[in-house]
């Protein structure tokens, strides 16, 4: 259909889509849609896009914060993993220790008698 022929409403909002397309963020061809023809059906199709976009940002947002929690638990969790290996270093070395005292323990018990 020729773009005269195209109702105005329709324009813009195919206007917006084709910026949309182009810049990946909300079309200023939307508001002038809804402001212009707010009871068009083209408005209530932009209208429900940017309600899309607008979750979408916010989710996204949601994901960088969780990301950055992910990251920063991972850390965490890489010191912890760390603090218990040397943990059970240090417990083989005192297992060993007392198994030590242990015997000489049973040996001086052997002289005194």
């Amino acid at each position: 259909m020729p773009v005269w022929l195209t109702p105005a409403d329709q324009q813009l909002f195919v206007q917006g889509m084709d910026e949309f397309a182009v810049k990946g963020e909300l079309p200023d061809d939307f508001a002038v849609l809804q402001q212009r023809y707010p009871d068009s059906p083209w408005a209530a199709k932009a209208q429900a896009i940017q309600a899309l976009l607008e979750t979408i940002q916010k989710q996204q947002k949601i994901i960088k914060g969780l990301k950055g929690s992910q990251t920063a638990s991972s850390k965490q969790n890489q010191i912890l993993l760390q603090q218990i290996e040397t943990l059970e270093t240090d417990l083989e070395t005192l297992e060993v220790e007392r198994t030590k005292l242990r015997q000489l323990l049973i040996d001086l018990e052997q002289r005194g008698r």
